[in-house]
């Protein structure tokens, strides 16, 4: 790392600032399957000590649980174990990191249940407890208040993270202040990394221990001891725990570590790097035989299942899908992956930023699902185009050479980012399957989510502003609740319907109106203006930013071209 440091105030400004913005554009509810699922473990962790979803005839608490387990029975998600309980499969870290909030969410359920019945009455209006309990949108919405805790709070969290960490690797990596600032701020602002500070899937708390995980490889790689290896070590495990994927890129990254420590024969950082793995390794392989049977079935399918995809076909699509390809959400790779040739960038990053970015394109390049569901960008392999572009542009800077190019292409990054703030990924996803089965495009044994992710006819980068447009000028929407079924896949993709079930306006109540933006539902909730909450939210935001840039560093001298 350069000679000055920065001021610890900065950091916590810069840390703030980008927490409150990204709050911001937080959710109101959850928007995906995964996220449910997980919720529903989480908090049978806190009432009950185990992570299984019940059946009505096992004592489910509630109708969501009950319909849950029976999509779990059938391989949706999840499976059934040798105890004849469900259990779902996404990552069972996920699930522990999410137990304080499903703590604290239902307390504030149990005392003020007003609010839950509030919601009820807005998205099941004329219906009794019991006949919303049969609601789609009302049984996955619920808890509302929960939901929107973990909504509100663990996305924009997970971004203030990712931006800090990017930060200190790019210093640790050799760039003067203000370049590891732009590194940071390019990297989670205009590319698909954005996603992962507004959506609740795994991935985001995944991506900030896997950071902090290199981060700490290259501390050692700088002279730093058996502490900094521990704590890789221990973050490593975290990521794992998050993201069961990530197993494969922590063996490249100790490998790294290993390579840092070999020829000075410092074998101690080695040791409490694999130390440091132990525990989160330990914990996941009882938590597995615990629910499965079997200490090495996480629940999800066999390899051999889903794989099934050329990789050529696959890789093609995860690159330049008009829908979710890396190419246009996250325009810097452009210049990114020749600059992770450059002999600027030592061998000993060189061939781990390409490694971590070349396996994941490969390995779900080969699967059904590449795309990742209800989320946005191919999020399976941010992780390792993330790490690449960390690795690479600190010791490149190629806002230097091409400064025109850089700042092209960081604008239309950061445009798509905005593209995927003014529109519910989930309710454009909804339309757009629609639209495809109206054109005859998805025969039964197709993926739905695999050609409106793929055509150009789908690109969210248009759809998703026809799709504000429709939804500001009420064409979704009438009476303040009732879907106005009938022209929404003609408004957003210009298709006819072809039968009823293609007519369906958005159909969740928080995907209509502006209502995926949290100021925005719980405004309507609460049936109060909702600029009175978004408008705290940006002035705190504005105003650590204001201190990020004003706190003083303590060396005058920035050493930017220091290597």
């Amino acid at each position: 790392m350069n000679g000055e440091r920065t001021s610890w105030r900065r950091l916590l400004a810069a840390w703030l600032a980008t927490f409150f913005a990204f709050a911001a554009v937080a959710h109101g509810n959850f928007e995906t399957t995964d996220a449910g699922f997980t919720l529903l473990a989480a908090r049978n962790l806190v009432h009950r000590g185990d992570s299984g979803i019940l059946r009505a005839d096992q004592g489910a608490t509630s109708v969501g649980e009950a319909e849950g387990a029976k999509l779990l029975a059938v391989g949706n998600c999840g499976k059934v174990g040798p105890d004849g309980i469900a259990y779902t499969w996404f990552p069972f870290g996920h699930q522990l990191l999410l137990v304080p909030f499903a703590w604290v969410g239902d307390s504030i359920e149990r005392t003020w249940p007003v609010i839950d019945a509030a919601f009820r009455r807005r998205v099941a209006p004329g219906q009794t407890h019991e006949q919303a309990a049969y609601t789609p949108e009302h049984v996955r919405g619920s808890p509302v208040v929960l939901q929107g805790l973990v909504s509100l709070l663990v996305p924009p969290s997970c971004a203030a993270s990712i931006l800090l960490l990017l930060f200190l690797l790019a210093r640790r990596l050799g760039a003067g202040e203000r370049d590891a600032w732009i590194t940071a701020l390019a990297i989670l602002l205009t590319t698909q990394c954005f996603a992962f500070g507004r959506e609740t899937l795994s991935d985001g708390p995944g991506l900030v221990f896997l950071l902090a995980t290199v981060l700490a490889v290259a501390n050692v790689h700088a002279g730093a001891g058996a502490r900094a290896a521990l704590l890789g070590g221990l973050c490593g495990g975290a990521a794992v725990l998050l993201r069961y994927q990530n197993a494969a890129l922590l063996v490249p990254i100790g490998v790294a570590l290993l390579l840092a420590c070999w020829r000075p024969r410092r074998l101690l950082p080695v040791g409490a790097f694999v130390l440091g793995v132990v525990p989160a390794a330990l914990l996941l392989l009882a938590a597995n035989h615990a629910r499965f049977g079997n200490a090495f079935d996480t629940g999800y399918p066999r390899v051999d299942d889903w794989l099934d995809q050329p990789v050529w076909l696959g890789a093609t699509k995860i690159l330049f899908a008009a829908g979710r390809g890396v190419a246009w959400l996250s325009p810097i790779v452009w210049l990114a992956l020749p600059l992770a040739m450059n002999r600027r960038v030592p061998v000993r990053w060189r061939w781990l930023a390409w490694l971590v970015f070349l396996f994941p394109l490969w390995f779900f390049g080969r699967a059904r699902g590449w795309q990742g569901g209800e989320c946005w960008a191919a999020r399976y392999v941010t992780h390792g185009l993330v790490l690449l572009l960390a690795i690479v542009l600190p010791q490149t800077l190629p806002w230097r050479r091409w400064p025109k190019l850089w700042w092209a292409l960081c604008a239309f990054g950061a445009f798509a980012c905005l593209t995927s703030v003014v529109a519910p990924v989930r309710g454009v996803k909804q339309l757009a399957d629609q639209a495809a089965w109206s054109r005859g495009l998805l025969p039964d044994q197709v993926d739905a989510a695999d050609p409106v992710s793929w055509m150009p006819a789908y690109t969210p980068l248009v759809a998703n502003w026809r799709y504000a447009f429709a939804s500001a000028h009420g064409e979704f929407e009438r009476n303040g609740y009732e879907r106005n079924d009938g022209s929404a896949i003609a408004a957003v993709f210009g298709a006819t319907a072809a039968s009823a079930d293609q007519t369906h306006a958005p159909i969740h109540w928080e995907d209509r109106n502006g209502r995926h933006l949290w100021w925005r539902f719980w405004g309507d909730l609460a049936k109060r203006p909702w600029w009175l909450l978004l408008l705290p939210t940006v002035a705190l935001a504005a105003l650590f930013a204001w201190v990020a840039v004003r706190a003083r560093t303590p060396a005058a001298s920035d050493s930017s071209t220091a290597r």
